[in-house]
């Protein structure tokens, strides 16, 4: 059984959703300017001739932090993230965390096994992901509906 809400609920609830698309907003263009941030000094690397490992994470910095725009984009548009995007900045977080660690026999073979595994099962979500995307897709196609685009 549900309950009606009040008036006063009701705008409070409305408030408290523009307060957090608002909070949204600010950390999407907070993202932003930091990748700015980061283009203009990956750019000096590679005047100054830095190291490739050093432009390499650089690069993989500037990815996630695109991700993470993207995310906080669907979720102020759709209200809704897509797992498939968390998966994506997991695998690149990870792919950042290899490349800082150059000399990967001082990981250790449990810490390397554990790394496999993560990227093992984010890459099964990323997949059962896609399928139900994918058919969810098809269902909208049979029934007529025009999916909308992310």
């Amino acid at each position: 059984m549900e309950r009606e809400f009040s008036n006063a609920e009701k705008k409070m609830m409305r408030w408290l959703s523009r307060l957090f698309d608002l909070i949204v907003i600010s950390v999407g263009i907070l993202a932003m300017l930091y990748v700015f941030y980061l283009v203009v000094l990956l750019a000096l690397d590679i005047i100054n001739g830095s190291d490739a490992q050093g432009i390499l994470q650089g690069v993989v910095t500037i990815l996630i932090f695109l991700e993470i725009f993207e995310i906080l984009s669907m979720y102020f548009l759709y209200h809704h993230v897509n797992l498939r995007s968390v998966v994506e900045i997991g695998v690149l977080a990870i792919v950042k965390e290899l490349l800082v660690t150059l000399n990967l026999q001082e990981l250790g073979w449990e810490t390397m096994v554990a790394i496999a595994t993560l990227i093992l099962v984010m890459g099964i979500l990323y997949i059962l992901e896609m399928k139900r995307m994918n058919s969810h897709e098809e269902f909208l196609i049979e029934h007529g509906i025009k999916p909308k685009d992310d």
